[in-house]
């Protein structure tokens, strides 16, 4: 599964309290070729992929009448990957650690881009992210 699929579209959940970002991406959506959409979360050193039974609805900060909100947006700092294949995903990890996932990189074609943990929201890094502080090594999935 996904492995030679193109993806097609991106985008992200973020969290806000009374209007204030609290966090700009809890969960990565991405739409691939065949296997549609797929959702992205990683949590306390574990990488989750969920498949989607429908596309994430785009909603807007504005249409959100609560004061905790996680409206959903196009991820345009990803559409440079569209319509690109993937090659491999690899889960970077800490050594020694078996929950010890810190992210996921995506090896496309003739780029890539990484999802990074940081403090609990999900960080974007085109190319593979070489500042790491933990001793960290890949692993492909």
């Amino acid at each position: 599964m996904l492995i030679n699929e193109r993806f097609n579209d991106f985008r992200f959940r973020s969290f806000f309290i009374e209007k204030e970002m609290i966090c700009n991406c809890l969960v990565v959506f991405f739409q691939a070729s065949s296997s549609g959409w797929i959702s992205l979360t990683i949590d306390e050193g574990i990488a989750k992929f969920t498949k989607e039974f429908s596309a994430p609805n785009i909603l807007d900060l504005i249409e959100i009448f609560d004061d905790y909100a996680y409206p959903v947006q196009d991820a345009t700092v990803l559409s440079c990957y569209k319509g690109k294949k993937l090659i491999n995903i690899y889960e970077l990890r800490i050594k020694g650690i078996e929950e010890g996932c810190i992210g996921i990189y995506f090896e496309c074609e003739d780029c890539g881009f990484a999802v990074l943990e940081i403090d609990g929201c999900l960080s974007i890094n085109h190319g593979f992210y070489e500042n790491i502080q933990e001793e960290t090594h890949l692993v492909k999935l």
